[in-house]
């Protein structure tokens, strides 16, 4: 088994929250869920987690390590920032085709 084979790194997105439970994008794709204590303490909706998993060289152990990531998280926050101010309706725009 080679290092890159022992090793490997994830993104994981908090989508949310609820009874003890975070629902997690892994990758920007599919999601999970996993309990909340399995996370770092303090985590929150929204925040960007960098995961680790290590396996051992005889394949009979697996590491996770899972941390927050501020600098993910602040690029996260400001990109969706943007996508939301594409959506904002101009001075001058009526508001779509539909006149009431």
């Amino acid at each position: 088994m080679s290092a890159s084979d022992r090793e490997q790194q994830h993104q994981w997105v908090v989508d949310s929250i609820e009874e003890d439970m975070a629902s997690i994008e892994v990758d920007g794709g599919r999601m999970i869920t996993v309990p909340l204590s399995t996370l770092p303490h303090g985590t929150r909706e929204g925040q960007v987690l960098r995961v680790s998993r290590q396996h051992s060289s005889d394949g009979w152990r697996s590491t996770l390590v899972i941390e927050l990531d501020p600098p993910a998280t602040q690029r996260a926050l400001e990109e969706s920032a943007r996508q939301v101010g594409k959506n904002v309706k101009q001075k001058n725009d009526p508001g779509g085709d539909i006149v009431l």
